[in-house]
């Protein structure tokens, strides 16, 4: 008997890409609740939006360009992107890619378009600073600290993580698994990321929502071993 074949298996990048209707992705985020295997998905991606946002355009087109000699993806773009184990889910992802790169192209056409040729220097203003970072609170005594930023998108929310571990007095605690969940107005908390961490290390995260900004009511960071909330913070 063959096994069923999840439906979702495919929808893990562009949850987190920001390229799912509304309402796929209110279906997804309910499908996430009780399928580990996409929830885990979904974190191995959470990396991604921060490195397409760094990618320069011409390297991109550059990495989208087919290699008629091989029937596999190119090593060098699943390194920079993400570990595929599959070519088809690599053709997705890729997809994806390609359809941002066209979305940023076209934004900066429009914006050369209707910027005003020699804007008047008493008017002229600076770039908009980066959200401040938020502190999150220990619900309960332990090494982790974290904030967070949030900064809005077109799509969502995008969140930034800054997570230490400081080393403690004593024998050294083993490596943990922690995860990030996003609380919405209505009292839902969905999970958009998860890493690993030791002792005197410190990870920065990345994690994107379809959320608005002013719909996020809360972040928590959790202990995943024991779904335990460590930090906690009101926003």
């Amino acid at each position: 008997m063959s096994t069923p074949v999840d439906p979702y298996r495919d929808w893990g990048a562009a949850y987190v890409l920001g390229s799912l209707s509304p309402g796929e992705r209110r279906e997804f985020e309910q499908h996430l609740a009780g399928c580990p295997e996409c929830s885990g998905d979904v974190a191995s991606f959470a990396g991604v939006p921060g490195i397409l946002s760094v990618v320069p355009r011409d390297r991109a087109l550059d990495l989208l360009e087919p290699d008629e000699e091989a029937d596999e993806p190119p090593p060098a773009l699943l390194t920079g992107l993400v570990a595929a184990e599959r070519s088809r889910r690599w053709r997705t992802r890729v997809l994806v890619a390609a359809a941002l790169v066209v979305a940023a192209f076209l934004g900066a056409a429009v914006a050369l378009a209707v910027r005003p040729a020699a804007p008047d220097a008493t008017t002229a203003t600076s770039a908009a600073p980066p959200a401040p970072d938020v502190t999150l609170d220990q619900t309960m005594p332990s090494p982790v600290t974290a904030s967070v930023r949030l900064v809005d998108e077109a799509w969502g929310t995008r969140i930034e993580v800054l997570c230490s571990y400081a080393v403690p007095d004593g024998p050294p605690p083993p490596v943990f698994a922690y995860s990030l969940h996003v609380v919405a107005a209505d009292g839902t908390r969905t999970q958009v990321a998860t890493w690993t961490a030791g002792p005197g290390s410190t990870t920065r995260p990345t994690a994107t929502t379809g959320l608005p900004r002013a719909d996020i009511t809360g972040i928590e960071i959790r202990l995943v071993q024991k779904d335990l909330v460590l930090l906690r913070v009101t926003l």
